[in-house]
């Protein structure tokens, strides 16, 4: 029968001011000893511990636990151990064959540690996070210092073995044993480049509290030159966050003068979000809001360049944007503030580049007007469209449609008819010509019959509507000039809203199942423009199929005045238990502007062989010009403690001039909770263009 023993009397004598309960099937005590026996449990320092045996001898302060011992602190962090010595007095604790686990099922087995306050230091030493008995990797070390509070373990001599076999020495070692954000050296990439020499970059990581951290990315470049890179990323609020990147590169003049290049490359880039702005003003608790903000100021696109990893995310516009969207709705209203700022690289400045700044939005969201069939929605825009040199231009938009909704025949027949008024109304200034502003005021009919058909077959749903549209443009007006009459600098500025007359007629249908999943769906739809040269119009057909292994889609675009297919896009994707098929193609044909085509299948297969791997496969080929524009074949291992994935292939890269070949390895490898490392190897041949 097992006895609960409460010392309190007995604790406060050799422990001082602590207390200790003791849960065992035999206890005895003398005066300056205390021994208990038999499935021993203690709680001690915040601790449960578990022995077979249990010892306090007064005179030298030791507690000492043998014979199976086990210790569990808060955190989760568990100890086995075949003895544990502690002094109570200076709370030091020696362990003798320990097992130590983390909350992350990190393991660490020691012949040797000793622990004092939270900081662990362990001898002669192996860890891993795979099953114990017969682990897939392992790391030896000679010496480890395990600081609990900070959830951070250093190695000394530290040797990597995989299924036995060492792949890698390491000196010193030092990760987090928990899967949270901590300070230190990231991995460091690296790699040999004919052009640059030899590339390495080393990323410093550094926490500065729980919603700051820093990143700075120092970066040598031996043909070329040095640069640095730094990142802060902070959250300011449960719905906001942003990261805020500058950097600078200085070249050598021998690769300045080689590829025409400024000497320097430096820039910023502030990406701030937040889904609620409004937060602090209780009146308008009913608006939703948000906030988008991407800028980016750069004196050339290497500011860029410089911080990609493979010539593939290499950037080519000579157009960098950087945009600021803000908007608050309700349920009646939606207001938003918007800006653009262009820098245009290929330029020598800035100057004649034209930027929104800004532009203001209001919607009225649709609501009834005198009765509960008539309707209207608003909207009304005002664009402020400069530039340092040029002609500038504010152009004020209002659009009203006003619709009138109908049903007939027992509501399977919908009828609308709506008039859709438009003005735009364009200030020039900063012009060497007398035109000062441009006035465009239309107005188009909709008429509109659809229906709204469901019918149920068991279980499963579908539901049809069929409709027909004709738009009839009723009148136009400009003033006080046309808009052919306007010169190019201004017919740049802005942009109107036009209609034109057209008849449109289209049929959708959905198929669900019980659980409302949608198993497939199918859109017909044709348009026409009778007073256009291209009269007959488009067809569009798209479909998509979603079964249990199969999934099927298609969206054809076919023109009936070319007789021809203007797009094409089909894809297949299948799978079972231990191998996907995804099929893509892609077709276009741009008869109405300059007749290039573009067909290109892209194809990728996945098959896993066994529970933690697999192989896969992929590749896109252009079929108008016979070439492959990438392929890779690799293979992928997952399992809790550790996932490694290795890939070749071969991607063509464009270019302005023309395209480059670009072969690539890639290597990565995550060990579970200490992170990983990737490394992708490329080389170049720029002669081997299409």
């Amino acid at each position: 029968m097992r006895t609960l023993l409460l010392l309190l009397f007995f604790v406060t004598t050799l422990f001082g001011k602590e207390t200790i309960e003791v849960f065992a099937s035999k206890v005895s005590s003398t005066k300056n000893f205390f021994k208990a026996e038999g499935d021993v449990l203690l709680l001690y320092d915040g601790a449960l511990l578990k022995a077979d045996k249990a010892t306090y001898d007064k005179n030298t302060s030791t507690l000492i636990l043998s014979g199976g011992v086990e210790m569990i602190r808060k955190g989760n962090t568990k100890v086995a151990s075949e003895s544990i010595h502690i002094n109570t007095e200076t709370k030091l604790v020696d362990f003798k064959e320990l097992l130590l686990t983390t909350e992350e099922d990190l393991w660490i087995s020691a012949e040797d540690a000793v622990k004092e306050s939270e900081n662990y230091i362990i001898y002669n030493s192996v860890l891993s996070s795979c099953d114990k008995k017969n682990p897939d990797w392992t790391i030896e070390f000679a010496q480890a210092n395990y600081h609990k509070s900070k959830e951070f373990i250093s190695l000394k001599d530290a040797k990597l073995s995989f299924y036995d076999t060492p792949i890698l020495y390491l000196p010193y070692l030092a990760f987090s044993t928990v899967n949270k954000r901590t300070s230190g050296l990231l991995f460091p990439r690296a790699k040999l480049s004919d052009d640059e020499g030899f590339v390495y970059e080393q990323p410093i990581y550094y926490v500065v509290s729980n919603n700051i951290d820093v990143e700075l990315n120092p970066q040598l470049r031996t043909s070329r030159g040095i640069g640095l890179h730094a990142t802060v990323r902070f959250v300011d609020s449960n719905h906001s966050e942003g990261t805020f990147r500058t950097g600078y590169f200085i070249n050598n003049n021998t690769y300045v003068n080689k590829h025409n290049l400024d000497k320097e490359h430096y820039g910023f880039e502030f990406l701030y979000s937040s889904t609620d702005i409004l937060s602090e003003f209780d009146f308008l608790d009913n608006y939703k809001s948000g906030l988008y903000v991407n800028t980016t100021y750069l004196n050339g696109l290497e500011y860029l360049n410089l911080q990609k990893n493979s010539a593939s995310s290499l950037i080519s516009s000579n157009l960098i944007e950087s945009r600021l969207n803000a908007f608050a709705y309700d349920d009646n209203d939606y207001f938003g503030l918007y800006a653009k700022y262009y820098i245009d690289i290929s330029k020598l400045d800035n100057k004649e580049t034209i930027q929104e700044l800004p532009s203001v939005h209001y919607h009225r969201f649709m609501n009834y007007l005198f009765e509960d069939k008539l309707f209207y929605t608003f909207d009304a825009r005002v664009h402020h469209y400069t530039r340092v040199k040029g002609s500038r231009a504010f152009q004020t938009e209002l659009d009203l449609p006003i619709t009138y909704y109908d049903s007939f025949f027992n509501d399977y027949l919908d009828f609308s008819f709506s008039e859709n008024l438009y003005l735009s109304d364009v200030f020039f200034s900063n012009l060497n010509q007398p035109s000062k502003n441009y006035r465009y005021y239309r107005n188009y009919h909709t008429v509109e019959l659809s229906s709204d058909l469901i019918q149920a077959y068991g279980d499963n749903t579908h539901t049809l509507h069929p409709s027909i549209t004709y738009i009839k443009p009723s009148f136009e007006k400009e003033d006080p000039h046309k808009y052919s009459d306007l010169n190019e600098e201004q017919k740049a500025l802005f942009v109107t809203q036009t209609e034109r007359e057209n008849i449109s007629m289209g049929l959708s249908q959905y198929y669900y199942n019980k659980a409302l999943d949608m198993n497939f769906f199918h859109r017909l739809a044709f348009i026409s423009f009778p007073k256009d040269e291209l009269s007959k119009g488009d067809i569009n057909n798209e479909f998509e199929y979603r079964g249990e292994n199969l999934n099927l889609y298609s969206n054809l675009f076919y023109s009936l005045d070319k007789d021809r297919v203007h797009s094409l896009t089909s894809s297949l994707t299948y799978n079972q238990n231990n191998y996907d098929i995804m099929l893509t193609h892609f077709y276009n044909n741009d008869f109405l502007l300059n007749n290039e085509k573009t067909s290109f299948i892209n194809a990728e297969f996945r098959h896993r062989y066994s529970k933690y791997n697999q192989w896969f496969a992929k590749a896109d080929y252009d079929m108008y010009q016979n070439f492959n524009n990438q392929w890779h074949i690799g293979w992928t291992h997952r399992q809790k403690c550790w996932g490694a994935t290795i890939s070749i292939g071969q991607e063509q890269i464009p270019n302005v001039a023309s395209s480059f070949q670009n072969n690539m390895l890639y290597f990565e490898l995550n060990l579970n909770p200490l992170g990983g490392i990737s490394q992708r190897v490329e080389q170049e041949f720029s002669s081997q263009g299409r």
